[in-house]
C-alpha cells in the first residue's frame, strides 16, 4: 500500500511514463498469451477447413491456406476432400431365392462446400460409413439382385454392376459425396447351388461329347456306306465287262468254228484221213465192220 504514495509523488511525466510501461506489459502479456494459444491454423491441400465458434460450426468453408482463429473462442478442424474408399460385405438372394455374397467398395469424396455439413453430422469417415454408407449399399445390392436370377447375374453382369452403382450415387446423393466408383467384387453362391451347377455343367459337356460320338459314327456308317457301293458297283461293272469279253470270245469262237465246219468238206477230210494212214490194214475186224479208206484205196488204185 505504500507503494500508491509513492506513485501518487511522482511527477505528472513519470506517471505517463509508468503508464506506458505497464501498458506495453500488459500488450506484450497479451501478445504472449496470442501465441501461446496458437491462433494461426494452416488448412492443408486436399482438405477444408471447418470453423466453430464455441462449438457452433460455421456454414462456410475454408479453403487451403492459413487462417486465424480467436483463442478459446474458435476453432478450425480439417476435413478430407480426397477419394476414401468404405469396402462392405453383402448378402442378397437373387430372384429364384438364391442365397448369393459379394463385397462391394464405394470410392467417393466430400465436397469442400460441404465440409462444414458432413462435420456437424458426422466428424469423421468411420461414423459416416457406419451411419450412411453401409445401410445404403446393403439396401441397394439386396434390392438389384431380388430382379435377377442366379445365372442372369453372372450372364448379366455389367447391366448389374451399372444398376448397383446408380442406386448407391442416388442414395448418397443427400448427404454431398461425388462416388467416383463403385466395384462389385464377383457373386458367391452356395456350396449346394456351386454343386449343381457344376454338375450341369458335366451333364452339358457329356451331352455334348455322346452327340459328337453319335455324329461320329454317322458320319463313319455313311462313309461305310459310301464304300460298300462304290466296291459293289465296281464289281457290277467288272462283272460286266467280263461277261462282254466272254461273250465277245464266245461269239469269235463260234463265228471261228462255223468257218472250220463250212471248210471241212468230205473229200477234204478223207484225204486229212489218208495223209494220216500209215497203209496197214488193221489184223482183226469183228463182223459187219467196214474196211477203212476202201472207198480211199479204190480212188487211190483208180488214180495209179
Amino acid at each position: 500500500m505504500a507503494f500508491l504514495p509513492t506513485v501518487e509523488r511522482l511527477a505528472p511525466q513519470q506517471k505517463n511514463q509508468f503508464k506506458l510501461i505497464v501498458g506495453a506489459a500488459v500488450v506484450l502479456v497479451v501478445v504472449l498469451l496470442v501465441l501461446l494459444a496458437n491462433p494461426f491454423v494452416q488448412v492443408q491441400s486436399g482438405y477444408a477447413g471447418v470453423l466453430s465458434n464455441f462449438g457452433s460450426v460455421s456454414s462456410t468453408p475454408l479453403y487451403p491456406g492459413l487462417h486465424v482463429a480467436i483463442p478459446f473462442y474458435q476453432t478450425i478442424n480439417q476435413v478430407s476432400v480426397q477419394p476414401q474408399t468404405v469396402s462392405s460385405d453383402e448378402t442378397g438372394s437373387t430372384h429364384d431365392l438364391q442365397l448369393i455374397d459379394t463385397s462391394i467398395a464405394v470410392t467417393f469424396h466430400v465436397d469442400p462446400e460441404a465440409a462444414p455439413d458432413f462435420y456437424r453430422d458426422f466428424r469423421d469417415f468411420d461414423t459416416l460409413g457406419a451411419r450412411v454408407i453401409a445401410p445404403a449399399v446393403s439396401n441397394d445390392v439386396k434390392a438389384v439382385t431380388a430382379n435377377y436370377d442366379a445365372q442372369e447375374l453372372v450372364t448379366k453382369r455389367d447391366s448389374v454392376d451399372a444398376q448397383i452403382k446408380e442406386l448407391i450415387i442416388a442414395s448418397l446423393a443427400p448427404y454431398h459425396l461425388t462416388v467416383e466408383a463403385v466395384n462389385v467384387s464377383n457373386f458367391a453362391f452356395s456350396s449346394a447351388y456351386t454343386q449343381a451347377i457344376e454338375q450341369k455343367q458335366v451333364a452339358q459337356q457329356q451331352a455334348l461329347q455322346a452327340q459328337y460320338t453319335l455324329q461320329q459314327t454317322q458320319i463313319s456308317a455313311q462313309q461305310q456306306v459310301v464304300q460298300a457301293k462304290a466296291q459293289a458297283d465296281a464289281a457290277v461293272e467288272t462283272a460286266t465287262g467280263q461277261a462282254n469279253a466272254l461273250l465277245l470270245t464266245s461269239q469269235a469262237q463260234s463265228k471261228a468254228n462255223l468257218l472250220i465246219a463250212q471248210s471241212l468238206t468230205p473229200p477234204l477230210l478223207q484225204q486229212k484221213a489218208l495223209d494220216k494212214w500209215d497203209g496197214a490194214l488193221p489184223t482183226y475186224l469183228s463182223p459187219g465192220s467196214p474196211l477203212p479208206f476202201i472207198g480211199s484205196a479204190s480212188l487211190a488204185g483208180a488214180a495209179k
